[in-house]
């Protein structure tokens, strides 16, 4: 059996955590636990425990620290994926509270990260894929995501050029930077439907193509590095998103390992069919 894990707390963001982990079990097609981490002598359970059980969503409550008792629970054998709350309040100071930070560090498979006043979408059926063009940040898209995927979803890829690796000339704009799309998703994520190329800000950007191309997540993967520039990009996204953002670790997976449960012959998960890819500007 396959899990998705739920980590609900006390704060606002636990309701839009519950909705999201429900729909990204039905887009991998595996169940949803919610579990609860009883935090202090003050604290009450019965918020996030009554929550998990009107959505008829099995919940455990664990023991304090926090911290630990999320990264073992999602250790666990099965679970395939966590959601977890980005911040306690809307108008929290940083993009991710400490507890978020430290679990995003450590965790080896992906969490998808949920802002107290996320979009809860219906199903999940189109992901925008931001990518650098390099394969720390392409290879993961395929290693960690595609096995996961039993729902038909559309990819949207996103690239934005910065000032050193905008092309100097184009001869033929629209038509050269179609070529340049169809080159990105051949080179970088060929299963995706379409492409955006732009310049400017990178989390400006991605909040924008998301609106365009109503998207209902976002995928990053990044290095688990927060001195490094990707980390930047991360903590930018999140910081501005509306829409639950799924950070993949960029780290080598043993997909047989972590998805079990599957009805392939290897073990693996086997992702819907693809469009044909295309370019749009």
């Amino acid at each position: 059996m396959s899990v998705i894990l739920a980590a609900l707390d006390t704060s606002s963001a636990a309701r839009a955590v519950l909705e999201t982990a429900v729909r990204i079990g039905q887009l991998t097609g595996a169940d949803v636990k919610a579990v609860h981490v009883h935090a202090g002598l003050l604290e009450s359970d019965k918020t996030p425990v009554a929550l998990a059980e009107r959505s008829g969503v099995p919940v455990e409550v664990l023991e304090d620290p926090v911290e630990s008792s999320l990264i073992a629970a999602m250790a666990a054998p099965g679970v395939i994926a966590a959601v977890i709350g980005a911040r306690a309040t809307p108008s929290g100071r940083r993009p991710v509270g400490l507890t978020a930070r430290s679990i995003l560090e450590q965790a080896d498979k992906p969490v998808v990260v949920v802002a107290p006043e996320a979009v809860s979408p219906g199903a999940i059926r189109r992901l925008l894929v931001p990518l650098e063009g390099t394969e720390m940040s392409s290879q993961p898209v395929l290693e960690r995501l595609m096995p996961l995927l039993v729902a038909d979803v559309e990819l949207v890829v996103l690239h934005v050029f910065t000032d050193a690796t905008m092309p100097v000339m184009l001869d033929r704009p629209e038509y050269d930077m179609k070529i340049l799309g169809d080159e990105f998703l051949t080179r970088n994520c060929s299963l995706a439907s379409q492409v955006e190329l732009r310049t400017g800000p990178i989390a400006t950007r991605v909040a924008e193509v998301s609106e365009e191309h109503r998207a209902d997540l976002i995928v990053l993967s990044w290095s688990q590095d927060t001195s490094s520039e990707r980390a930047r990009v991360v903590r930018e996204v999140l910081g501005a998103s509306v829409l639950p953002v799924l950070l993949l670790p960029a780290k080598p997976l043993d997909i047989n390992e972590t998805v079990v449960g599957s009805s392939s012959p290897e073990g693996t998960r086997q992702g819907p069919s693809r469009a044909k890819p295309r370019s749009t500007g």
